[in-house]
């Protein structure tokens, strides 16, 4: 075999190698993004349930009459905060508002779907 053979033979068997990661990375991107959206959409069922009455159909809270208002979920007061204070929000409420607490309701995994579908609304 000539060197030339060999040297074509590694180039094509770096190819192959290189080309199954792409499409490995990918596939994993793919499924990432797939059970993302499947997270939001979870999320965004919780949300209609426990959510919508008070914080409206758009997250804006202008759902329901209270003082002080629902939080408008779309602004970015909201949006700026961190994943894990609005996480502590959803689970414990907000002292002085009309915030209750969903850490009887909602799992860790449900309360994190509706995070995401929270963030999803400001897009």
């Amino acid at each position: 075999m000539s060197s030339r053979s060999i040297g074509l033979s590694l180039l094509l068997t770096l190819s192959c190698v290189t080309l199954a990661q792409a499409a490995s990375e990918q596939s994993s991107g793919s499924q990432k993004a797939l059970r993302d959206y499947y997270d939001i959409q979870e999320g965004k069922r919780l949300y209609e349930l426990y959510c919508r009455f008070c914080h409206g159909e758009q997250g804006k809270g202008k759902a329901f009459d209270v003082t002080p208002p629902p939080a408008d979920l779309t602004s970015p007061t909201v949006q700026e905060k961190s994943d894990f204070d609005l996480t502590q929000i959803i689970h414990g409420g907000e002292r002085g508002t009309a915030m209750g607490a969903w850490q009887w309701t909602l799992s860790d995994k449900d309360k994190q779907n509706v995070l995401q579908y929270i963030r999803s609304l400001a897009r």
